[in-house]
């Protein structure tokens, strides 16, 4: 991995997690192809898969309409074989109340093509392989 992929990998990811923490749909669509498919956690209760630039405005919208207001904190990113990985602590009213991830895969021009969000922390991330170290 060279240090400039590493690097934007780390842009982005904490640029993903300032837009998602603002709740700004044009951030996270700044980053984002426009057929993107994005799966969240389960957090707020919904299990839908958002599609395009459209679906991370939907997201963003039932996010502003959940009755849990989370927000992330970034503590790494990891750069993988075609894809990357965030791992946050999540916040709810500024309790930490554990962790969660998001595995994403990046397209030919740098955005995000594919994110999923997971429950998890990174010792199980690295328990099953996903990350290293």
């Amino acid at each position: 991995m060279s240090t400039s992929a590493s690097r934007d990998v780390e842009t982005i990811g904490r640029a993903w997690v300032d837009a998602f923490n603002r709740r700004d749909a044009d951030g996270l669509i700044a980053l984002s192809s426009s057929d993107i498919e994005w799966h969240p956690t389960l957090l707020v209760g919904s299990r839908r898969v958002y599609r395009g630039h459209d679906g991370l405005r939907r997201w963003i919208a039932d996010l502003h309409d959940a009755v849990i207001q989370h927000s992330l904190a970034l503590r790494s990113v990891h750069r993988l074989d075609g894809r990357f990985a965030l791992v946050a602590d999540i916040y709810i009213e500024g309790d930490l109340q554990g962790n969660g991830a998001l595995v994403g895969r990046l397209g030919a021009d740098g955005t995000i093509v594919e994110g999923r969000a997971y429950l998890t922390d990174a010792a199980l991330l690295r328990q099953l392989g996903v990350i290293e170290g």
